[in-house]
Parts: C-alpha cells; sequence; structure tokens
C-alpha cells in the first residue's frame, strides 16, 4: 500500500537528508519529520560499544519510527496535514541491522537478526505503508565523511570511512528492493546540492507518472 503525500528521503548517514527535509517540505507545505538523534539514549553508546548496543539500538529506533509512521499517516489520511517530508523512512532500519549482522564481528548476532525481523514483518509490513516517493541522495562515502567531519557531532566522531564505503553498499541493495516492491524512487546526485525549486519540479513530475 501507498501513501499520498508521503515523501521519504534516503542516503547514509551525512549525505544531507535534514536539511533537505526542511527544505523540501516548506517548498511543498508539507511538514517535515526528522530524526530525533538528542532523543535516541543509544546512539552515543552504540558508537562507542557496537556490539555491546547494536541490538538495543535498532530495537530503539524500530519502535520509535513505527509510533512515528502511524501518526504522521493518520494525520494525513483525516486529512489534517497535506503531507509529509520525513528523513529516513522506517523501511531503511532494515539497512542498518543487516549491515551490522553482515559484519565480520558480528554486531548483531544471527539470533538477535532474525528476531529483529520477526519483529519488523509483525510490526511494519502488515500495518505501515510505502511512501509515494523516495528521494535517495546518491553520494560518495568520502563526500559524506567530510560532511560528518564538517558538522562536528561528538557521538560521530567513531564513523569511519570504511563504515560509511559498507553503507553505501547495502543503500544500494536495499533502493534496488524498494524499486521491487513497486517504491518510485528518485535518484538524486547529491554531491552538490540541487536547488530546491528543481527537486520539488521533479517530485511534481514524478508523483503524476501512471
Amino acid at each position: 500500500m501507498f501513501a499520498e503525500g508521503y515523501i521519504g528521503i534516503a542516503g547514509t548517514i551525512g549525505v544531507g537528508k535534514s536539511t533537505l527535509t526542511m527544505d523540501l517540505a516548506r517548498a511543498l507545505n508539507f511538514e517535515p519529520i526528522l530524526e530525533e538523534v538528542d532523543g535516541n539514549p543509544y546512539l552515543e553508546r552504540f558508537y562507542g560499544d557496537m556490539k555491546g548496543y547494536g541490538t538495543m539500538m535498532q530495537v530503539w529506533l524500530l519502535n520509535h519510527r513505527f509510533r512515528q509512521h502511524r501518526e504522521f499517516v493518520t494525520r494525513i489520511s483525516l486529512g489534517k496535514i497535506r503531507g509529509v517530508v520525513q528523513d529516513r523512512t522506517i523501511w531503511e532500519d532494515t539497512i542498518f541491522a543487516r549491515m551490522l549482522n553482515r559484519h565480520p564481528e558480528k554486531i548483531i548476532s544471527d539470533l538477535d537478526y532474525n528476531t529483529y525481523l520477526d519483529l519488523f514483518d509483525n510490526m511494519v509490513l502488515r500495518e505501515l505503508v510505502f511512501p509515494q516517493i523516495m528521494i535517495y541522495l546518491d553520494c560518495r562515502p568520502e563526500s559524506a565523511f567530510k560532511r560528518i567531519q564538517a558538522r562536528g557531532r561528538v557521538m560521530e566522531r567513531t564513523i569511519s570511512l570504511e563504515y560509511l564505503r559498507m553503507l553505501k553498499d547495502n543503500y544500494e541493495e536495499f533502493i534496488a528492493e524498494m524499486e521491487g516492491a513497486g517504491v518510485r524512487i528518485l535518484r538524486l546526485n547529491w554531491e552538490e546540492f540541487v536547488p530546491i525549486p528543481e527537486v520539488a519540479r521533479l517530485v511534481h513530475e514524478y508523483s503524476l507518472k501512471p
């Protein structure tokens, strides 16, 4: 099922999703839905001890985004808001869980990963909807790494270039899966930021595609 007026912004850490979310929502007169980085009690601990906090980090994110998703979809369906632009959708949670499971050190064990997937299936696949359009911000890991360093978040100091390269590969796999599920993907080269009016024009164009 797809939700009219629901636009997702996808891309690796540091690519610039939050900025685009705010600017595009303003241009479309939609409501921005941002990640609550400061409200995540596991995030800083996770970057300091990925194996110790990896599983609970993913469970917390899934629970948070599930609640967030249901709230805004209900508000759209009731006509209380025109639509939303969301910085990282609930569907992207699987990227990070899968990557942590595939890590050579098994940051998330097979047992925990399979439990997570079962939880995701029960919560998400049976109740939630896909975005009308998913905008994928395509950016080289090297560029994302520089942006992360420039914004200077303390909790992100341990993010390595190699981690971002792995994340990029997993995002490409995820985008292919979303396309296979029928989600419209608007891929933007985000090495340089595209003017917001142009992004809004492309969103409108994709919305009208049969």
